[in-house]
């Protein structure tokens, strides 16, 4: 797969295509074709357009919160945002070690209304408590901010498979333990299905599941979630928004003209009519 990394701009072949998600390598800067989803979904949300994520004008006032961050997107972000790249580390968030650094999702020690954004890539499979953890982000985004999320995702799948019982203070596990990331220790909570729509709807986020399938860029098949805090978000993202190979994503801006354009413009219109009738 030949194409151009929206990280660091580089233009060739993809490694390791057969891993997808987790391969479609850049050969200049190591990104997966995850992380070109993650970065390409938060250029809808900031209005970067189609530049790649290394030529972004540095927005010192935008507030960036990942957990896990790795690789070339991490060091980028460092550049372009107020960046909070944190690790779970219970000992060391106990202890108030560096919190830009270490931070627990289901208990953020933010205020209120810290963030712009919030980015959890392939990290809420492994949170004891998700739904916690959906709220506490939601507490901390500001109004109109955004949740970036992506997770092992079966759309064709309607619950979500729990794997590990988390109602009591020890985890029983349901089925066969399975382990991620961190080398292959990190237990897998769940296996998430459309449900999770449900779910951050019910937190409060207006939810968009953008399907994602961008050779040009490196980007296999795969779905990123973004969920918007505000009566904004809910406008914005009424309906769902399929990204594919050749369209332009999701345009926010043009979706606001139209909504004012058809229909409160149209509303004044009739009042105005009503009234010299």
């Amino acid at each position: 797969m030949n194409g151009t990394c929206n990280i660091c701009g580089w233009t060739g072949e993809f490694l390791f295509p057969e891993r997808g998600r987790e391969g479609t390598q850049c050969a200049n800067c190591a990104s997966s074709s995850r992380n070109r989803a993650v970065v390409h979904a938060l250029s809808l949300v900031v209005g970067a357009g189609l530049a790649p994520l290394c030529s972004w004008e540095p927005r010192k006032s935008f507030s960036l919160l990942e957990s896990s961050a790795r690789g070339s997107p991490a060091m980028m972000f460092h550049t372009a945002f107020n960046y909070y790249a944190t690790e779970y580390d219970p000992e060391k968030i106990a202890a108030g070690t560096d919190p830009r650094a270490y931070a627990d999702f289901q208990h953020l020690h933010y205020a209120d209304t810290t963030f712009d954004a919030v980015i959890a890539s392939d990290v809420f499979e492994h949170v004891r408590n998700d739904a916690d953890g959906y709220r506490e982000i939601l507490r901390v985004l500001k109004e109109g901010g955004s949740l970036l999320l992506t997770v092992p995702y079966d759309h064709e799948r309607e619950t979500t498979i729990r794997r590990v019982d988390t109602s009591g203070t020890a985890d029983v596990h349901l089925l066969e333990p399975e382990y991620h990331g961190g080398g292959g220790h990190t237990l897998t909570y769940r296996n998430y299905g459309r449900d999770l729509l449900i779910l951050l709807a019910k937190t409060g986020f207006a939810v968009t599941r953008l399907v994602l399938d961008l050779p040009a860029l490196g980007i296999t098949p795969q779905s990123v979630f973004v969920g918007r805090k505000g009566a904004y978000a809910e406008m914005m993202f009424r309906e769902r928004a399929d990204t594919r190979s050749g369209a332009t994503g999701v345009l926010f801006p043009f979706r606001a003209f139209l909504f004012y354009k058809y229909n409160l413009l149209g509303f004044v219109h009739y009042l105005r009519e009503l009234r010299r009738s």
